[in-house]
């Protein structure tokens, strides 16, 4: 299948780790400090003929620590059992661009045996030739994973043509946040948090302030981006696609659907009833602290980012998190998964292919999906991590990641993030253009042709030229 896989996308080019949820919506979570890793590089020696594995990924601050610490945890567990060791090397925002440039140069043994692999990034990557998918793994038999022990929206985030690429890792979603204090002073009840966006655009206008002729305090603060679009026409119906072949799931995408069926037209006609509150800032400076210190009622960002708000906050923290507001209040899609999944490669050397596939089946174990989850924000993709007593703790004392994994609960697997071979370029026409409706300055008319017909060209351009 690697072979096939290989031959149907050999024209991919890379994409950066985030454009957009699997893209954009955990991007901007990253600390800046870079992570630690010595704690990976001290093997035992003690044990004789050891396997050594290197783990890329671009996890930084306190997300790299826990990432390390997966790793770290693995070697003295499984690892030290089996005779591996896992050294885990932090690769800056985009690991993808790095495997571009070793496989590029035919490098094949300077690989990493795993890699951090974003949603955005896994059409690069399949056409890569040392790449063994997941699917190719478990075909193996003798995995002490199932399968069915995934969350199903966590498995088709990474699946083309229904094979798994890679194993989920650290996925989130997308959610409303909302300061409960500001709801109470304008008269909002905190435990109803709006559900549509046209419940949205009557928040917004309750709670924005002004100060003479200028905003003091916004109402809600998002840039709509490629992933949050594809989150707002994916839920749209029972599920929705974003582009021709189930949004590139199923073949190769050679344009956008969203403007022929309709569905940007219906989005833009509601957001439009945002944008003319004057309370909505379409663009992010500093949207955590903003939102945490009050410059903004309500914001739409990632479940990563709980923990970040409640450090920010502090132990007076009074926030809310919803699910993400619908277009219409009949649509039944949902959301989509945002995040990460951990890929194989393979070297030549079958030991270590065996080794890689032992770390991946323990980093998406119940056990380290859970202490991960707990650590980071992010939400556990192995099912049974929910049975676990220290799970069931921490969703009690901080309901907040309970509503992130109902919501996901509730969401079609079919809603997922594009496959869209070059969302780097999607993503500047659609944050540019949304940044311009939603400050006035294109009409609803004029900003979904102008986004159709743009991202159409850039779809047909680079299918001219990769054929």
């Amino acid at each position: 299948m690697k072979k096939l896989l290989s031959l149907i996308l050999t024209a991919l080019l890379t994409v950066s780790m985030f454009v957009g949820c699997s893209s954009n919506n955990d991007a901007s979570d990253k600390d800046v400090s870079k992570n630690d890793t010595s704690k990976n590089d001290e093997k035992d020696t003690s044990t004789k003929d050891i396997i050594e594995i290197e783990f890329w990924h671009s996890a930084s601050g306190v997300k790299g620590e826990a990432t390390d610490q997966v790793a770290a945890d693995f070697n003295a567990t499984v690892g030290k059992e089996k005779g591996i060791f896992v050294k885990s090397v932090y690769q800056g925002n985009d690991v993808v661009a790095k495997l571009k440039t070793v496989s590029q140069a035919n490098d094949v043994k300077n690989f990493p045996d795993v890699g951090q692999i974003y949603g955005s990034g896994i059409p690069a990557v399949m056409k890569m030739d040392p790449l063994v998918t997941v699917d190719e793994m478990f075909a193996k038999g003798d995995a002490s994973i199932s399968k069915n022990d995934l969350h199903p929206s966590f498995v088709r985030a990474f699946e083309y043509k229904n094979e798994m690429i890679g194993m989920p890792f650290n996925n989130s979603t997308i959610l409303l946040y909302y300061n409960k204090d500001h709801f109470e002073e304008v008269g909002l009840d905190p435990e109803q948090p709006p559900t549509t966006i046209a419940e949205l655009a009557s928040a917004t206008s309750k709670l924005m302030k002004l100060k003479g002729n200028k905003v003091d305090r916004y109402g809600l603060n998002v840039a709509i981006r490629r992933y949050q679009l594809s989150n707002f026409i994916g839920g749209q119906g029972e599920y929705n696609f974003y582009g021709d072949n189930e949004g590139g799931r199923t073949g190769q995408m050679t344009k956008v659907t969203f403007g022929e069926d309709g569905s940007l037209k219906k989005y833009l006609t509601e957001w439009d009833k945002l944008v003319k509150t004057g309370g909505y800032k379409p663009i992010e400076d500093n949207i955590n602290e903003e939102f945490a210190t009050g410059i903004c009622s309500m914001a739409i960002m990632s479940t990563s980012r709980i923990s970040t708000i409640h450090g920010l906050m502090g132990e007076d923290a009074n926030f809310g998190v919803a699910y993400l507001p619908k277009v219409d209040a009949a649509d039944k899609g949902g959301v989509s998964v945002g995040g990460g999944s951990l890929c194989l490669f393979d070297k030549g050397d079958s030991d270590k292919l065996n080794a890689a596939w032992e770390f991946i089946q323990y980093a998406a174990s119940p056990e380290a999906q859970a202490k991960y989850s707990i650590a980071t924000g992010y939400v556990a993709a192995n099912l049974k991590a929910y049975d676990l007593p220290e799970m069931k703790s921490h969703l009690e004392s901080h309901p907040e990641y309970q509503v992130a994994i109902n919501q996901l609960n509730a969401s079609n697997p079919n809603v997922q993030e594009p496959f869209d071979l070059i969302p780097w370029e999607l993503d500047a026409i659609i944050k540019d253009t949304m940044a311009e409706f939603g400050s006035g300055n294109k009409t609803i008319d004029e900003a979904h042709d102008y986004i159709v017909e743009e991202c159409n060209k850039k779809l047909a351009a680079y299918n001219r030229a990769n054929n």
